[in-house]
């Protein structure tokens, strides 16, 4: 290994979304940061995802983790509108909204099930007839009962979002080490000294894990430092088909799969929930079952051409929950990871609450809920005896 040291005040490890984005906020901030990915910038979870900001559609109670991402979702419109000032690319942040629909009996069930609990929270939710549904998209259906529509969930392109948030911090000044590896950390008196990669050596006080599903694999240079959770990756498969006529405006969803309509043309069908490890592959069964869902959804893709197929992980940790905040055992230890299925809808809020805390030793957000020491009495990471 080439043992010439670079010295940064932050170490960054994993370039997608969460990770682009923190950097971003620290360089504006002046700090000298560098981004460590294994592969190329953004080619993962972050280029893999659908972009919906889907709080209410996806939720299932009102709890610490809801607030959260309904929370992320009101700092979209700002965050794009910044981004676009910053970069001149337009993520084409989209606020049709969307609609959840009932095509079973057991559709029907778990649709009122969220329309009680989101009507007593005062959430903006509406209940649609399927005559009204079918104004709003000709193309769905005509066998859907009725839909849940949510003005307030949108979507927005991400591979847009990613090359925006690569452009903008490399505008101010963030290095981008790719095709490397981050082998191991410097722990000194139980305080961050450093990283060590394949590519060589970084001094820093001050280390943020946003390696998503790779993020538990982080050891440290004496091996005895493990993590007390882990995070999991889950492979998703996803389709993009030509529109179809009618085009779709909104956001859809059905208890089995789900369509976006992208801005460009064309519409992106998913998704498979897979526990397979790393294993990247497209399936003929994983394929198959999306289409399936996509053509009940919306009969007219049958005779869509498929435009493009890939898969990506989601990090997921065992309670769902993102992992985010100060390791309170490791001095300049930060996690920013395990988002799994909201690191879209996330990054701006993530971005802002892990900067705030590496610049000001606190954020302006609640992170307690979701802090490494939920999963143990020792937070995070701990040395072994």
């Amino acid at each position: 290994m080439n043992q010439i040291n670079s010295h940064f005040d932050a170490a960054i490890i994993g370039g997608g979304l969460i990770g682009c984005a923190i950097a971003w906020r620290l360089s504006k901030a002046g700090l000298r940061v560098v981004v460590i990915e294994r592969n190329e910038i953004g080619h993962e979870a972050s280029w893999a995802a659908g972009g919906m900001l889907a709080p209410l559609s996806e939720a299932n109670q009102a709890d610490a983790f809801f607030e959260l991402v309904v929370a992320g979702q009101k700092m979209y419109a700002d965050f794009a509108r910044e981004l676009c000032e910053a970069t001149g690319i337009d993520i084409q942040y989209r606020t049709e909204g969307t609609l959840y629909l009932a095509l079973t009996d057991k559709d029907e069930e778990e649709l009122e099930r969220r329309w009680r609990w989101q009507q007593a929270a005062g959430l903006n939710i509406k209940k649609l007839n399927a005559h009204d549904v079918l104004k709003l998209e000709p193309a769905l259906t005509p066998q859907l009962r009725w839909a849940l529509e949510f003005p307030h969930d949108h979507q927005v392109d991400n591979r847009r979002m990613m090359t925006a948030l690569e452009a903008a911090a490399r505008d101010n000044g963030v290095e981008f080490w790719t095709k490397t590896e981050a082998t191991s950390l410097e722990i000194s008196n139980n305080r961050i000294a450093g990283v060590e990669t394949t590519k060589r050596n970084i001094v820093t006080n001050t280390v943020i894990l946003a390696a998503g599903s790779w993020s538990s694999l982080l050891k440290a240079t004496d091996d005895k430092v493990v993590m007390d959770f882990s995070v999991e990756p889950i492979r998703g498969q996803m389709i993009a088909l030509e529109m179809p006529v009618p085009a779709l405006h909104h956001v859809v969803y059905s208890t089995s799969g789900y369509l976006v309509p992208r801005a460009d043309g064309y519409v992106i069908a998913g998704s498979t929930t897979e526990i397979v490890g790393y294993n990247k592959r497209i399936t003929a069964e994983g394929l198959a079952s999306i289409i399936t869902h996509a053509v009940e959804i919306a009969p007219n893709l049958s005779s869509q051409g498929v435009l493009e197929t890939w898969a990506g992980l989601r990090p997921k940790t065992k309670d769902n929950w993102p992992v985010l905040g100060n390791d309170l055992r490791i001095s300049g230890l930060v996690y920013a990871t395990g988002h799994y299925r909201n690191g879209i809808l996330l990054t701006p809020l993530t971005a802002q609450s892990i900067s705030e805390l590496v610049l000001r030793g606190e954020s302006s957000i609640n992170l307690t809920p979701f802090s490494p020491a939920r999963f143990d009495q020792h937070s995070g990471l701990h040395l072994s005896a």
